[in-house]
């Protein structure tokens, strides 16, 4: 562990961390896009759980709604993933030391483990449900799990920002 703090005081003493932390302009911008982007991509991750869910939608296929959220999913998780990037860039020796941001790390692994499980099971036997009003169970629980994992990764991302 100590060459993990060791690591993450590098970053922050660097030029670059220093310049991005310090910015009038940078950082706010930098943390701005990222506030947007995950308005864009837990946004449309939650249209699909709802739709996975049976909540909404019901009338589409699934396939249909997934197909065309999808893109917007994956962009907005890109652009939230590289402006993370630099926020923590900009703090990593403030995030290493913030339990809200370790917690946030798990339930972000957590929320990407059950996506892998529902993409490389369930959803591989869409066909079958595709245009049924409500999803098999697998599918249902997958869509709420990730409701609440999501949920759970904003939350303690605002925790995050917030503690000192």
């Amino acid at each position: 562990m100590s060459s993990l703090i060791e690591l993450c005081n590098w970053i922050n003493d660097s030029a670059s961390s220093t310049a991005i932390r310090e910015s009038v302009l940078v950082f706010p911008i930098v943390e701005g896009i990222h506030l947007l982007a995950i308005g864009v991509s837990a946004g449309t991750i939650a249209l699909t759980d709802l739709r996975l869910m049976g909540i909404i939608m019901k009338k589409d296929p699934a396939s249909k709604v997934l197909r065309s959220i999808l893109p917007f999913s994956i962009g907005g998780f890109i652009v939230v993933l590289i402006t993370g990037s630099l926020l923590f860039w900009a703090e990593a020796a403030k995030s290493y030391r913030n339990p809200w941001f370790r917690f946030k790390l798990i339930f972000l692994a957590l929320a990407g483990l059950n996506a892998l499980i529902f993409h490389t099971g369930i959803y591989r036997r869409m066909n079958i449900w595709d245009n049924d009003d409500t999803p098999p169970g697998k599918a249902r629980m997958a869509g709420a799990v990730s409701l609440v994992l999501w949920a759970t990764v904003i939350w303690l991302g605002r925790q995050f920002a917030y503690s000192s």
